[in-house]
């Protein structure tokens, strides 16, 4: 029986664009007989073929031909399972597309992301007819599990950086004996967001020559820094007084959006260039009781302490400041007393938790508010060599031909997104400059999306489409629009619609246009 669990995530909506598939002729789908005359093999039975077979490590322990339903054509879905707990699987479409996507997970991982509903990739890949990788990344557990494998050396260097090669190798067989040479002889994208798109760096850095083009969204790159700066706010959010009620949280939002949101030219709860609002959370200090309207002393120190980043033992670890309008969802309501009474249990106090207790300390009975990181810098510096991936020499990645696109959403308070923006410049640095970086690698930004997606901006975003016109056309992403519209749009708002802008610029209003058109918003520098 399979081990693997699966994610039960948001369904896109695009439609199946007409004529957008590619038929590939199927190596091997006839057979002769002993007259020598051909008969067709159907692809039903051409999927059920890989049932039992090895490749490499792995083991296939399940192949499933899944008839169109829906939006979802008929495909291959192939399962395979390694040692000690690294499962993937691969789909196949009948009509392929001729590319193929590696699709990241997310936070701890422990399963595998399904493409035909994950909202952290490019919409609608099975939709669309590519074939698709996906794996656990070498555990099967919970998104915020770490007691279950972090504590097994083997399992966590698989979700480290060693699982991707590891199933790369298998799945390419697997690809290769369903399309044969049409295979071999096109290109193969990573793209992943959050704990995917540190992945996906991870690549680029340490395996330059395993994919053509790879697209790292929002990524936990600086995967030490990020986790020591959730240690540091939620630490400071669960002194006596010092959390902040929904009420407030708002209240706050609302006060930096009446600063600052006009500032792009149009004043829509997006703030188009939040690095240049200057925002005091002091403005907003209670003068007479305490209500939702105000702040006191310990909820303003709790503020400043989540937009300054983090600084620990002299800058040995170190992590972005975040910009203001990343604040709305403030996931780290969860461990401070809001004055409710009760605590939400968000993602980063979970994730944190399990970094602490399994990564660093190794020990699920330490409390890991009370943990000193600077009495554990010998761990945390092992950590930071084997999950990490801040390098920016990406020398041999460009000298093998590869493309890299870069994106993140202005508005997330999980990763902040000047966490992208220093690796994308210190990449710049490290490489000898723009024009060299340009030939290879581009960064992208969202206004108002959160974490991945999400947010009051625009948050459907297609960027394996010009990444594989980049790879085949040799035509970068920057040569043509970009385009991004809303998941989920509230009943009778006007649906968002703007363009992605290459760093450093931002989409900003043209005076007059029709607010729902890409076309009235205008990629520019910043003032």
């Amino acid at each position: 029986m399979s081990r693997r669990i699966k994610q039960a995530l948001p369904r896109s909506t695009l439609t199946l664009t007409a004529g957008l598939f590619l038929t590939i002729a199927l190596v091997g789908c006839n057979d002769s007989d002993s007259d020598g005359a051909s008969s067709q093999i159907t692809a039903e039975a051409q999927c059920e073929k890989f049932t039992g077979k090895t490749y490499g490590e792995a083991t296939i322990t399940s192949s499933t031909f899944v008839p169109t339903k829906d939006d979802i054509p008929e495909h291959c879905l192939v399962y395979g399972e390694m040692e000690k707990d690294l499962d993937f699987e691969v789909r196949m479409p009948t009509d392929w597309n001729g590319r193929t996507v590696f699709a990241g997970g997310g936070g701890f991982d422990g399963s595998i992301a399904d493409v035909t509903t994950y909202r952290s990739l490019s919409p609608d890949l099975a939709q669309r007819g590519y074939a698709t990788i996906a794996t656990n990344h070498g555990h099967t557990s919970g998104d915020y599990d770490g007691q279950s494998w972090a504590l097994d050396e083997q399992m966590l260097k698989d979700y480290a950086y060693r699982s991707v090669p590891r199933v790369m190798s298998p799945a390419s067989q697997v690809l290769t004996a369903r399309y044969g040479a049409p295979w071999t002889n096109s290109k193969t994208v990573y793209e992943g967001c959050s704990g995917g798109g540190r992945q996906a760096l991870m690549q680029a850095q340490r395996h330059p020559d395993l994919f053509d083009g790879i697209i790292s969204r929002a990524p936990a790159n600086d995967f030490t820094g990020q986790f020591l700066w959730y240690q540091k706010v939620l630490k400071q959010f669960s002194q006596p007084g010092a959390g902040l009620s929904d009420a407030k949280i708002r209240t706050l939002s609302d006060a930096i959006l009446a600063k600052c949101d006009a500032d792009d030219g149009l004043k829509d709860g997006i703030l188009g260039q939040p690095n240049s609002c200057d925002f005091d959370p002091s403005e907003l200090a209670c003068t007479g009781g305490e209500s939702d309207d105000c702040l006191t002393a310990p909820q303003i120190e709790s503020v400043r302490t989540f937009f300054a980043g983090v600084d620990i033992a002299d800058g040995r670890y170190t992590w972005a400041t975040h910009p203001p309008g990343s604040e709305f969802r403030f996931d780290f309501g969860a461990w401070a007393d809001d004055g409710t009474g009760t605590r939400r249990e968000g993602a980063a106090a979970a994730l944190m938790n399990g970094y602490i207790k399994y990564m660093v300390a190794r020990d699920p009975s330490v409390d890991p508010l009370e943990l000193d990181p600077t009495e554990y810098t010998d761990r945390i510096d092992e950590l930071v060599k084997l999950i990490d991936a801040t390098d920016p020499d990406l020398t041999e990645f460009k000298n093998n031909g590869g493309k890299l696109i870069l994106w993140t959403g202005l508005s997330d308070s999980l990763i902040t997104a000047n966490n992208a923006t220093e690796y994308y410049q210190n990449v710049v640095t490290e490489m000898g400059g723009q024009d060299v970086v340009d030939g290879f690698m581009e960064y992208y930004t969202s206004p108002g999306v959160d974490h991945c997606n999400g947010g009051a901006g625009a948050d459907k975003i297609d960027l394996i489409e010009p990444m594989f016109q980049w790879l085949e056309q040799d035509t970068p992403p920057s040569n043509e629009r970009i385009l991004a519209t809303q998941y989920d749009t509230p009943e009778g708002e006007l649906t968002k619609n703007r363009p992605v802008c290459q760093y450093p610029k931002y989409p900003r209003y043209i005076e007059g246009g029709d607010l729902g058109s890409a076309a009235s918003f205008k990629c520019v520098l910043p003032d």
